[in-house]
């Protein structure tokens, strides 16, 4: 089990404020959802907490060693991005791919083993891309490229999942079937999830923590059931948001 702790942290980016003097403690088993309008900094946030770049002011810990002190190996062994754009720069088929999750716990030169291959052919089978494992990456649609991308997260089996918008590209079949499916892994693994989302009602569905990123580098955070209320996400977006009773909870819809 992993935990993922932020003291005091400052973040911007090009004189903009993102969050400041924030104060978060990812644990075990949650589900964290940060929304925000365009442009309010949930990529770079989502970026620092992976260590890919530093934060202004504060510290980022995972199990309370700071992130910075730890070389790049260590940290992929417990923390798996899923970035919003990915280049496939080299030919590789969509195995190949997926079995380079494996590769933070493998030593230097050394091949991938059976077992690696044989989780990254589930990790397919979890995505429905397991028919398509010989198909170059260049050659698949968006919404397939983002699944293999989910799939090598699923194979690197890192404690903490960082996604930054993991329903891009996706049918909505897919959006509901593989974020219901990584929500209930974490939870029953004592893993943990943190994701950026545009849509409030998948985070209303799927999230038990938000994290609001404001103006000015204010932010709210909390559980969802306290944050998503029509005061805050006005405040939010800007936009009133209307609250409606559904069969499946509340339903937030833009006025």
């Amino acid at each position: 089990m992993s935990r993922l702790s932020l003291q005091q942290l400052d973040v911007s980016i090009a004189g903009k404020s993102i969050c400041r003097q924030l104060d978060l403690c990812i644990e075990p088993g949650q589900v964290w959802g940060i929304l925000g309008r365009n442009g309010t900094g949930k990529t770079t946030l989502i970026h620092t907490l992976a260590g890919l770049r530093e934060a202004d002011a504060g510290a980022i810990s995972l199990d309370q060693q700071d992130i910075a002190q730890l070389t790049r190996k260590q940290v992929a062994q417990k923390i798996g991005v899923l970035l919003q754009h990915t280049e496939d720069p080299f030919p590789s088929t969509v195995l190949e791919t997926v079995v380079t999750g494996r590769h933070p716990h493998i030593n230097h030169w050394q091949w991938e083993s059976r077992e690696d291959y044989q989780l990254a052919q589930q990790a397919l089978e979890q995505v429905e891309m397991l028919g398509l494992q010989q198909r170059q990456v260049n050659q698949l649609s968006g919404g397939e490229r983002q699944r293999v991308s989910i799939a090598t997260l699923l194979t690197q089996d890192p404690a903490i999942f960082l996604l930054d918008e993991p329903n891009t590209h996706l049918d909505l079949n897919y959006q509901i079937s593989l974020l219901s499916y990584l929500s209930d892994y974490v939870r029953q693994n004592q893993r943990s999830i943190v994701m950026s989302l545009h849509d409030i009602n998948l985070a209303a569905r799927f999230c038990d923590h938000l994290l609001f990123l404001l103006d000015d580098g204010k932010t709210l955070a909390g559980p969802t059931a306290k944050l998503l209320n029509s005061h805050d996400l006005e405040a939010l977006f800007q936009h009133p948001i209307d609250v409606i009773e559904g069969p499946r909870g509340n339903l937030y819809i833009p006025r």
